[in-house]
């Protein structure tokens, strides 16, 4: 589970990239609002990529691990974003949790979904090839 743990780096890199690219094409498009709309998409399709890539060439033993591993990642990334948002830039657990506000139209929790259950999806694929 420690290396799973480790792997959970990897999802970091793919979502500084989606950051990236949002910043620097569509912000100034779009606005701040609806970038980081179209963002939770792109990051669902880039974070696929590790995760896909993980699941095949560090393949779970079960799909309870797989779940597991979801668990893990999904917990690990809000720790790393209550980290960045409530510690290092020293806001509000009130402005923390209005990321996770779908009735505002937050679709961060699309994110969350994904990091926790694709590992299990990824397994089942990949054990039926």
């Amino acid at each position: 589970m420690v290396r799973y743990s480790f792997f959970w780096l990897l999802l970091l890199v793919f979502a500084f990239l989606n950051a990236m690219i949002r910043e620097l094409t569509y912000k100034n498009i779009f606005g701040e609002f609806l970038s980081h709309q179209i963002s939770v998409f792109t990051g669902i399709f880039l974070l696929s990529f590790p995760i896909a890539g993980v699941a095949k060439y560090f393949p779970f033993s079960s799909a309870r691990q797989a779940i597991v591993v979801g668990l893990l990642w999904l917990i690990l990334t809000e720790l790393f974003e209550y980290g960045m948002i409530v510690l290092w830039s020293k806001k509000s657990i009130s402005e923390f949790s209005q990321a996770h506000d779908v009735f505002h139209g937050e679709l961060w929790i699309l994110i969350l979904i994904w990091i926790a259950v694709s590992p299990y999806l990824f397994y089942r694929f990949l054990s039926r090839s």
